[in-house]
């Protein structure tokens, strides 16, 4: 029944991917029969291994929760699921539960409770920020002590990018805590015995005249204002009073496309506060951390004259065409370590549709990046608002 499952994991499974695997497997043993969870699984070889030996326990019926924070993995892991589980029927396919798109919750605990999962095995790669290792550890911690479930933990990485830090964030919720044999460029790191009464993780938070910004799990920059952020938030602000909304003189319609920690909305919001300027806001993000993250931040919205409501979603794509007056965009440049500018284009193209006619967008760049030229192929008017010794505020107007 589960040949097409191994067949897949053969193919996409990568070195780090047979390490967490093998150490898994033979540092963990006795671990229970049970469900299992999956984390930031980029390869999907660990979750169809898990998928595969979970159909193979027919009479407890266990189930694997795989938490992704992009929201297009986490899209393209249960279109992978569904496509290699068709004939195997609906019993089959509900083995596989997908945070976020399966649960209304996008945190790991808030989705375990959701479902009433009781892991026994948790597997994944090793995030990069020490909180969102702190968040998932606390998470699979507090959840096995409320379902009086033992889990154990398997998390590999590259041994140039792990500290011996790691391992004292891990030890904060479980009793056990080592590192496996390395092999080659790669380590797992192990934990079991979960310690009681682990309390929950907490948001980083900075106070700025704003508000309260919170930063949960591995969102970018995590409670602190991103400094091209904040240079785009102070030409926003100053521009806020002299723009058109639509004209039924309904209030100003504004996307944060890609809002990280909901840094620049927090501002934008409390400005239009100041000046009394009814404002909806929706903020968007694909990282599921930052979801969570500017869900928080932006908790003092929820309603009035000035709204917001933060989405998962992938370049906005939920939204309807046309749709808003003001767009912000802070995009991302950097795909892991390598610098890729080309990540701004899908960006770019939403934003032509998503803007309403006579509509704005303000981006904020690196200046080296030099992004003009993509926007002059996709807007009439192109002009630069602002530059530092570091960044470069662009406003573009009527798509083409």
């Amino acid at each position: 029944m589960v040949k097409n499952l191994i067949d897949a994991v053969d193919e996409r499974a990568e070195a780090l991917d047979r390490l967490i695997l093998r150490d898994a497997d033979q540092q963990l043993t006795g671990v229970d029969a049970g469900d299992i969870v999956v984390l930031e699984d980029s390869s999907e070889a660990l979750t169809l291994q898990a998928l595969a030996r979970v159909l193979d326990e027919s009479d407890t019926a266990p189930r694997v929760l795989v938490r992704y924070r992009s929201y297009q993995q986490a899209h393209a892991m249960r279109a992978l699921a569904h496509r290699l589980l068709e004939n195997r029927g609906q019993d089959a396919a509900s083995r596989l539960v997908v945070a976020g798109l399966d649960t209304e919750a996008l945190d790991l605990e808030g989705a375990l409770a959701e479902c009433s999962l009781k892991p026994t095995l948790a597997l994944g790669r090793l995030p990069k920020a020490l909180a969102a290792l702190d968040d998932w550890s606390r998470a699979l911690a507090r959840h096995s002590t409320q379902t009086t479930t033992d889990v154990s933990l398997c998390l590999g990485g590259n041994t140039k990018h792990m500290t011996r830090t790691m391992n004292t964030v891990l030890e904060q919720s479980f009793s056990e805590v080592w590192a496996g044999r390395g092999q080659g460029k790669f380590r797992a790191l192990l934990a079991k015995a979960p310690r009681q009464s682990v309390l929950a993780h907490t948001a980083e938070e900075t106070q700025i005249p704003a508000g309260t910004l919170r930063g949960l799990g591995g969102v970018f920059s995590g409670g602190r204002e991103d400094r091209g952020g904040s240079y785009l938030a102070d030409i926003a602000c100053d521009l806020l009073s002299t723009l058109d909304g639509p004209a039924d003189g309904a209030a100003l319609r504004v996307l944060d496309l890609g809002c990280g920690n909901g840094s620049v909305s927090l501002r934008l919001l409390h400005r239009a506060q100041e000046l009394g300027i009814p404002l909806v806001l929706t903020a968007t993000d694909l990282d599921a951390d930052a979801v969570r993250s500017a869900t928080e931040t932006l908790a003092p919205y929820r309603a009035g004259e000035q709204t917001a409501t933060v989405t998962w979603d992938d370049a906005a794509a939920g939204s309807a065409s046309g749709s808003f007056d003001l767009l912000l965009l802070n995009p991302p440049f950097h795909e892991g370590t390598r610098l890729d500018a080309t990540m701004v284009r899908p960006l770019l193209d939403a934003a032509t549709r998503l803007l309403a006619p006579g509509g704005r967008l303000l981006l904020v760049h690196n200046s080296h990046l030099r992004y003009r030229a993509q926007l002059e192929d996709r807007f009439e008017e192109v002009k630069q608002l602002g530059r530092n010794g570091t960044f470069t505020v662009l406003s573009a107007c009527g798509a083409l």
